[in-house]
């Protein structure tokens, strides 16, 4: 089915991305097409000088076809317990940043590449706009292509 013939119609069909991140670099890892519907896209309008977490799905011209703002799925401080009483759990900073996740997205023909955005994690470049850590072609097959931010 043509996504001219679903613009009316509920998507069904989505993708499950995954990716691996290690250090400063991430990779798409897997990727399966399910029958599921997508969540719903957050606003296409610009989003430059944001901070935060988003990805996007794009066509050949680069231009948004999705978006969906979502929390930082990359761990860069992790809670721990303390023997002080007073402040019995601390957040501590991740030295090598190391996992997976995975983000969900319609199943859209027009898409041709992926983008994660996401703010600096640096401490001295808090509150600094968010960049692109990487962007995948989606019509390669996932293998381990890694991306650096």
């Amino acid at each position: 089915m043509s996504s001219k013939r679903e613009t009316g119609a509920r998507r069904t069909r989505s993708l499950r991305l995954i990716f691996a991140y290690e250090g400063g670099s991430v990779r798409l890892v897997g990727r399966q097409s399910v029958e599921m519907i997508p969540p719903p896209s957050d606003s296409l309008a610009g989003r430059e000088g944001e901070t935060g977490f988003w990805y996007e799905l794009r066509d050949s011209q680069g231009r948004a076809l999705y978006r969906r703002l979502m929390q930082n799925p990359i761990q860069y401080s992790t809670e721990v317990l303390s023997n002080d009483p007073m402040r019995p759990v601390e957040r501590r900073d991740v030295q090598e940043p190391r996992g997976v996740f995975v983000l969900i997205s319609p199943d859209i023909e027009e898409a041709q590449t992926l983008a994660l955005f996401s703010a600096p994690s640096e401490r001295n470049e808090l509150g600094r706009s968010s960049r692109i850590i990487g962007e995948f072609d989606l019509k390669q097959d996932a293998g381990g292509k890694e991306e650096t931010r």
